[in-house]
């Protein structure tokens, strides 16, 4: 890999981890029914919601398991640099942005109130993809 796409995959592994982070947190709380620390009340009342679980699943673990798929697959990256699992980097954020676009819209129009740790894993997923789709313009070889 060129020294662009060296920088630009270990930004991608560390947001990637950074989110890891967020997601854990966020779904233990879920799962112990504690209280999320938060500078709001919005992380409450979005994590006692119903509206905050797919399928019994609490949205932040799907978000863990996004996270964890693309900071695997940056990190497989730094030894093989083909171009299809930067695809796959590409896939799975531009499904993270899709998936925290619709959540965004469920907090505000739905629950009407926003969570804190989920406003900054959705700019954490859009910073994701747009470095993807930077590092997938880049040279590659």
């Amino acid at each position: 890999m060129q020294k662009q796409s060296v920088v630009l995959n270990r930004i991608m592994f560390v947001l990637a981890i950074a989110g890891i982070i967020m997601a854990v947190y966020v779904t233990q709380s879920f799962l112990r029914q504690v209280g999320i620390v938060c500078v709001t009340s919005g992380c409450e009342l979005v994590r006692k919601n119903p509206a905050s679980y797919l399928w019994g699943v609490p949205v932040p673990a799907v978000g863990l398991v996004g996270y964890s798929i693309i900071a695997l697959l940056a990190f497989m990256r730094t030894t093989n640099p083909a171009k299809g699992l930067l695809k796959g980097i590409l896939g799975m954020t531009a499904f993270g942005v899709a998936f925290t676009t619709w959540f965004t819209y469920t907090e505000l129009f739905i629950i009407k109130g926003v969570c804190m740790w989920c406003a900054i894993s959705t700019v954490n997923m859009f910073v994701l993809f747009g470095i993807a789709i930077k590092s997938y313009r880049s040279p590659h070889v």
